[in-house]
């Protein structure tokens, strides 16, 4: 019972003695939370009103808001009386153990954030890299959500959008569809060209006039066909139903004009 009553006089009479301690790290733990929802909220407002990127307002205000909570952190153990220097010590030989561990993840944090402040697209934009195509969704500090036209969700490594060529559809809303057609080396180029543009004129959703211009040209001549192109432009969101629409309207419009697509052959003549 003695040794009892020796431990709570000791833990009473440490506690009392540190209270103003205790005291000080709490003032300074309420304060800087309180600075941190203030900041990021100042921050997130002024953002959206200069229309900034929705992912790059959630980078920044999720980097102020830890900066924030580690500079309250020291100075409230600065206040308890702890020795701040081995802590930090401690958590750079952690910082630079786990960069080792993590230097391909790295490679993409970094691309994250070239891409999030050098904007080569945005969310919402529609891109074309690689063999994916689609709406990006969301612009992570590790990763790229996009959102393909058959509704899958593909995520991206960063860096793996940084070393690519990408094409940014939204940059230039209205996109070119372009469509090599075969036709028969017997077929009248007139004729062909003449069936080809009227499909254009009949497909919906296709942009007219002087800065939209629709043509037909011999584009090439192939070892078994004439290679004639289809060129018309749309708004980048109706890409694919154009794109569909006017495959569907030349198979057609050629059936009904007797002319059949050729097909790769090979003649094979027999010498006696």
């Amino acid at each position: 019972m003695e040794k009892i009553k020796d431990f709570w006089d000791g833990f009473y009479t440490a506690v009392t003695s540190h209270l103003p301690d205790l005291a000080g790290a709490l003032i300074i733990a309420v304060v800087g939370i309180l600075i941190a929802f203030l900041t990021v909220r100042i921050t997130r407002k002024a953002m959206t009103k200069k229309e900034v990127d929705a992912s790059l307002i959630a980078f920044v205000c999720r980097s102020v808001r830890l900066l924030i909570y580690a500079f309250t952190l020291l100075a409230a153990l600065s206040a308890l009386q702890v020795s701040i220097t081995g802590i930090v010590a401690f958590f750079s030989a952690a910082a630079a153990a786990v960069a080792l561990a993590l230097k391909d993840r790295l490679n993409d944090v970094a691309s994250g954030i070239v891409i999030l402040f050098s904007k080569p697209f945005v969310t919402g934009d529609f891109i074309e890299f690689s063999k994916y195509k689609g709406f990006v969704q969301k612009i992570d500090i590790m990763h790229t959500n996009i959102l393909t036209y058959d509704g899958t969700n593909v995520i991206i490594p960063n860096s793996v959008i940084s070393n690519s060529e990408v094409n940014n559809y939204t940059a230039h809303p209205q996109i070119r569809v372009t469509i090599i057609v075969p036709i028969p080396y017997d077929a009248n180029i007139k004729e062909v060209q003449g069936i080809l543009m009227k499909v254009i004129d009949s497909t919906d959703l296709v942009l007219s006039g002087e800065e939209y211009p629709h043509k037909v040209r011999l584009e090439n001549f192939g070892d078994s066909a004439l290679e004639f192109s289809v060129r018309c432009f749309c708004e980048y969101q109706n890409y694919w139903p154009v794109y569909y629409a006017l495959m569907e309207g030349i198979k057609n419009a050629l059936d009904e004009n007797g002319i059949a697509i050729p097909f790769n052959q090979l003649d094979v003549h027999i010498a006696q």
